[in-house]
């Protein structure tokens, strides 16, 4: 068993060095960059993930006024004439999906709709949407627009549950049956842990909405296969968003699928053994990964769903909550 009460005290530390003195408001990162590019103030990536870690260890604040006045700076990304959040080097998508999600785990809601967005709400304009994705060089990036759409839709009240079957639909008609991938015909061109993460973000909306895996044991087959030929990162020697990326696609996966429950059960504790072994050996308050709130971010995640999927393996003071069982998009 892994004890971690220390370590979770410690991502409470980092994220309270990243406040910024007023309720909400936190910044990604605090300290520069070599080529100064790093916006130090309050960020939507700064607050959003801020609201994410807290959640995920069990330490949002309690009173309505916090989380009202903790809403607020939230709600001040979003622009009023587009209903969008936006932040340089993030899809549109990305960034609506991401700050109206944290917004959800306050108890609040963006304060427009996504008006910009509802160009896609008929089939023909979504598959369009859909179909310009770069599958087969850009499928991890490309995710972002192609899961983030969803989480934007839904989390504005831009878009009911028609447009959502629309939306399952295009992803039914373009899984691969081989492998279970996304998107067939376009599984070439990228490395193969970008499709795996690429499918990830499709795979929580699904998971969100309690909808059928076009092809589960495929996509299990592909997964293991994938960790066993060296497809994957060295979990033991990195980590980042490739840790929550792989661990929910795998765990949630076999779910679905029914199989191979003892095989994913001993690569699910190699990737936590990695995983811990490398941040228990970090310095909290030097690492540089450790204090950007977003990789920050993604560690919690992983960890919450290798606590969840490996039971009595990693102790914490409070169970870790994964923001994907409330809402979707990462």
């Amino acid at each position: 068993m892994h004890d971690l009460r220390e370590f979770i005290a410690e991502v409470r530390r980092i994220v309270d060095r990243h406040f910024l003195g007023k309720t909400g408001e936190y910044s990604r990162w605090i300290t520069q960059d070599a080529k100064s590019s790093r916006d130090l103030g309050c960020t939507p990536y700064g607050s959003a993930n801020a609201v994410n870690i807290l959640y995920t260890i069990g330490q949002l604040p309690d009173s309505f006024e916090e989380k009202e006045a903790f809403a607020k700076v939230l709600q001040g990304f979003q622009d009023p004439t587009t209903g969008l959040f936006a932040n340089p080097g993030n899809y549109e998508t990305h960034t609506t999906a991401f700050v109206a999600g944290a917004l959800y785990l306050l108890g609040a809601k963006p304060l427009y709709r996504a008006e910009v967005f509802r160009k896609y709400e008929s089939k023909e304009a979504l598959f369009r949407l859909l179909d310009e994705i770069d599958w087969a060089k850009e499928p991890w990036l490309g995710s972002h627009i192609g899961a983030g759409i969803y989480a934007s839709m839904l989390l504005t009240d831009t878009a009911g549950d028609e447009w959502e079957d629309l939306y399952f639909e295009w992803l039914a008609d373009n899984a691969d049956p081989a492998t279970g991938l996304w998107c067939k015909g376009a599984l070439e061109g990228a490395p193969r842990f970008h499709y795996l993460a690429a499918t990830f973000h499709y795979v929580f909306n699904h998971e969100h909405a309690r909808r059928a895996l076009p092809y589960p044991k495929a996509l299990l087959d592909t997964c293991i296969a994938a960790y066993r030929n060296g497809d994957c990162i060295d979990f033991a020697r990195e980590f980042g968003w490739p840790d929550i990326d792989f661990a929910y696609l795998l765990a949630r996966v076999q779910r679905r699928a029914g199989a191979r429950y003892d095989e994913v059960q001993q690569i699910l504790r190699e990737i936590a053994d990695g995983l811990i072994a490398q941040l228990l050996k970090l310095d909290p308050e030097a690492d540089e990964r450790l204090n950007d709130l977003n990789t920050l971010f993604a560690v919690v995640c992983a960890l919450a769903v290798l606590q969840e999927a490996l039971p009595g393996y990693i102790r914490t003071s409070k169970p870790l909550k994964l923001v994907l069982d409330v809402r979707p998009f990462l």
